[in-house]
């Protein structure tokens, strides 16, 4: 189907948009109030005291654009309470976890406090749990082992694991409590350590052990 177009000149296209501006519609109301006789003065004066104002606002160049202005409150990123923030366990408290497996459960309580304890006085562990003694890691040892080997009274066992000797040096210079240890020859020997030098380097089944435990039953000290 054919559409048919009505062709219109550019010259009443331009006198259209030019009539239907805001300024010269209010311009051509006011004129023509002006020039209607007929209409009384008073309702003449109430329309011009509408149209003029219209007429001026019109008149005036239009305000640059506002730019957007965002808040600083929210560029600023809000501060999470401490109290959301998970806590990253420490070191020392996995190690302690770890180490509470393989002891008897009334001895957990002692093993952290005991890291603490050497961590303070700079004898560690390495990533791969084995004891630092002044600097010098003794290879093969393992906290586990050492911590087992100390808390728990097993008289079967008679061998110390690797590395316990440094690890017994430790124990007696940052001074233990002895009720933390549940190895009973252990703290026999840290408290005649203790009462005599001499046994400091003595093993828990040495005679010197036996001779001299027998002497402080006798004073009530065991």
């Amino acid at each position: 189907m054919v559409q048919k177009m009505g062709l219109v000149s550019k010259g009443l296209i331009s006198r259209y948009f030019a009539e239907n501006q805001p300024e010269i519609r209010i311009e051509n109301n006011i004129s023509s109030l002006l020039h209607k006789n007929e209409t009384p003065d008073d309702i003449k004066a109430k329309l011009l005291s509408d149209l003029i104002p219209k007429y001026q606002r019109a008149m005036q160049p239009p305000q640059p654009p506002k730019p957007l202005e965002i808040p600083p409150e929210l560029l600023t990123e809000p501060e999470l309470p401490l109290t959301n923030i998970p806590e990253v366990p420490s070191r020392i408290s996995i190690m302690a976890k770890y180490i509470g497996y393989s002891i008897t459960k009334t001895r957990k309580k002692y093993t952290f406090p005991i890291l603490e304890t050497l961590r303070d006085a700079n004898y560690t562990f390495n990533d791969k749990n084995e004891f630092d003694f002044n600097g010098v890691t003794e290879r093969n040892s393992h906290a586990v082992d050492l911590f087992s080997y100390m808390m728990k009274n097993d008289q079967r066992v008679l061998t110390p694991p690797t590395g316990f000797a440094k690890f017994y040096t430790a124990l007696r210079h940052v001074n233990i409590p002895l009720e933390w240890i549940g190895n009973k020859r252990l703290r026999e020997q840290l408290l005649l350590s203790d009462a005599n030098p001499v046994f400091t380097k003595i093993t828990p089944l040495s005679p010197e052990i036996k001779k001299c435990k027998v002497g402080l039953i006798k004073k009530n000290i065991l």
